[in-house]
C-alpha cells in the first residue's frame, strides 16, 4: 500500500503526519520545537513543488509513505493519480489518501503563508511550528486511524 498524506502546501501538516507514521516523531507527547524543525521537509516545500509526491519512508508493515502538497485541488489531484495508475496498469486501490487539512489553526495558516509564500521565515516558521505543536494530538489521531484502516484494508484483500 502507498499511503499519501496530503495538505494544502505539503510543508507542515503532511510531513508531520508522515513523521508520526514512521516513528520519527513521538506519538505519546507533543514534540519540541527542535524535534519538529528536524522533521524532513517541514517548512521547506515551495509552491513550485505542489503536486509533487515526496517519499517519506517505509513503515513497519511495509507500506510506502509519501507527502503531497495539492493546494485546493485535492479531488483533482487524487483522481489524476488514480487514473494515471490505472493507465499504466497499476491498481488505484493500492493508494490510500489522507487529508491533513482539517487540523489547521490560525497559527499554521498565518505562519505557513508568511514562511512559504511571503518568504518571511523568521516570522512564519515559529508561528507555524507553534501551530503544528498545538494541532499535534489531532495529527496523532489521524495517523492512528490511518494505520488501522490500512491494516483493515489489507486484511480484507487477503480474505
Amino acid at each position: 500500500m502507498k499511503i499519501i498524506y496530503h495538505c494544502y502546501g505539503g510543508a507542515h501538516a503532511s510531513p508531520t503526519a508522515a513523521a508520526i507514521h514512521l516513528g520519527l516523531l513521538p506519538s505519546d507527547r507533543r514534540p519540541t520545537f527542535a524535534e519538529l524543525l528536524k522533521t524532513p521537509r517541514f517548512d521547506e516545500i515551495g509552491y513550485w513543488e505542489h503536486g509533487k509526491l515526496f517519499w517519506a519512508g517505509v513503515d513497519t508493515a511495509g507500506n510506502e509513505v509519501y507527502t503531497l502538497g495539492r493546494r485546493n485541488a485535492a479531488a483533482l489531484v487524487i483522481n489524476l493519480i488514480k487514473e494515471f495508475t490505472r493507465l499504466v496498469g497499476g491498481n488505484p486501490d493500492d493508494y490510500y489518501f489522507v487529508n491533513c487539512v482539517q487540523l489547521l489553526n490560525p497559527f499554521m495558516v498565518t505562519g505557513g503563508y508568511s514562511s512559504r509564500s511571503l518568504g518571511w521565515v523568521g516570522l512564519g516558521r515559529p508561528l507555524v511550528t507553534f501551530g503544528t505543536i498545538l494541532s499535534f494530538p489531532i495529527l496523532v489521531k489521524i495517523v492512528r486511524r490511518t494505520i488501522k484502516e490500512v491494516n483493515d484494508l489489507k486484511l480484507a484483500k487477503r480474505a
